[in-house]
């Protein structure tokens, strides 16, 4: 009777290790661990997929390219199969070996994709990323306060007016802060010049006793709710506010904007890079791209989605951005060791 026990519990033993090994690789198969913007893409996005696949989206949010870039230098590239990377930060991850080739035979619907944002210098071939969605950096003003505050936006000068005190809401994010004190000084935003970039930090500590709050994962809201006169946001965050709050209009300065174009990359360490290339394939089909801007309202580069588009989207200043503004905005270049002056201005500007 013991040696029936002891082997009954043997086999017990045998058969919860081969479930759980079995798990572990089914598991492994169904998922897709992916690294992303706050608010980028709606969860009935990654529902669908996942009910079409079988394949469950694991998001992990960060809210700058430089958090994302320690986050992956500190824990390495296996902790995501895929992440969405600004243009300027693509080489950089290159340089450390953060990346791997994309197979684009695996992409059927590759060629919805606007030919504007294929094969651009950061990677010619688009051997590593595929674009996924244009952010333009707008200013976002309130029709209503500014009036009653006196204040009207023509410049990136008229953002140092002391009637704006505490009264502006900008993304946390240093190169589209400090390329907007470089332009307003005539400077190139994609300066390498130390002595250039250093001398941002003047214009930014006038600019700072009127933010309110350093905000990349939700501005809108602040705009929205009538908390501030004015916002220097992402263009889908403009949109947003402009769906809530009829007050709100971008306008647009004799300075160019700031644009970046977000990609898709898939991590050197991915696990899952099928699925990846699956989500991308996905993302890109019209109706599935029309449900993401029906939600987050950017730049739309895929052509394909601009024939199923509805009113909405185009009747919204922030969403639809003018082709000409698009066209004359400085697209956010690599600045290699340079990145450590920008970081530096940008922290003092906060802290003094």
């Amino acid at each position: 009777m013991m040696k029936k026990k002891i082997f009954t519990l043997l086999l017990v033993l045998v058969l919860g290790v081969t479930a759980l090994s079995g798990c572990g690789k089914s598991e492994s198969g169904e998922k897709l661990y992916l690294y992303n913007w706050t608010e980028y893409i709606p969860q009935d996005v990654y529902d669908a997929f996942e009910e079409e696949t079988g394949i469950q989206v694991v998001e992990s949010t960060f809210s700058s390219n430089e958090e994302m870039l320690a986050k992956l230098t500190a824990g390495g590239t296996s902790q995501y199969d895929m992440v969405i990377a600004s243009n300027y930060v693509i080489e950089a991850m290159l340089e450390q070996n953060m990346l791997q080739e994309i197979s684009k035979e695996n992409l059927t619907n590759l060629g919805n994709m606007s030919q504007t944002v294929m094969g651009l210098e950061f990677d010619p071939e688009n051997r590593y990323s595929i674009p996924y969605m244009a952010t333009i950096t707008v200013i976002a003003v309130n029709t209503k306060k500014c009036q009653e505050l006196g204040v009207e936006i023509k410049k990136f000068d008229d953002l140092l007016n002391p009637a704006l005190e505490n009264n502006i809401v900008v993304v946390d994010d240093v190169r589209e802060i400090a390329g907007i004190a470089l332009k307003a000084q005539g400077q190139d935003p994609n300066s390498r010049d130390q002595a250039v970039i250093e001398a941002a930090l003047p214009w930014l500590e006038q600019l700072k006793p009127n933010i309110k709050a350093y905000d990349s994962d939700s501005p809108k809201t602040l705009l929205a709710a009538n908390d501030v006169a004015v916002g220097v946001v992402y263009n889908i965050d403009a949109g947003q506010a402009i769906m809530e709050n009829p007050d709100i209009d971008v306008v647009f300065t004799e300075e160019p904007c700031e644009i970046s174009i977000d990609n898709f990359v898939i991590t050197a360490d991915a696990k899952n890079k099928e699925n990846a290339e699956k989500f991308m394939d996905f993302v890109m089909r019209p109706e599935i791209y029309k449900m993401i801007l029906d939600e987050f309202p950017g730049v739309c580069i895929n052509d394909a989605a601009l024939e199923v588009l509805d009113e909405t989207y185009f009747d919204n200043a922030g969403s639809n951005v003018d082709p000409a503004e698009i066209e004359r905005a400085n697209l956010i270049g690599e600045v290699g060791d340079a990145v450590t002056w920008y970081d530096e201005i940008f922290t003092k500007m906060k802290t003094n």
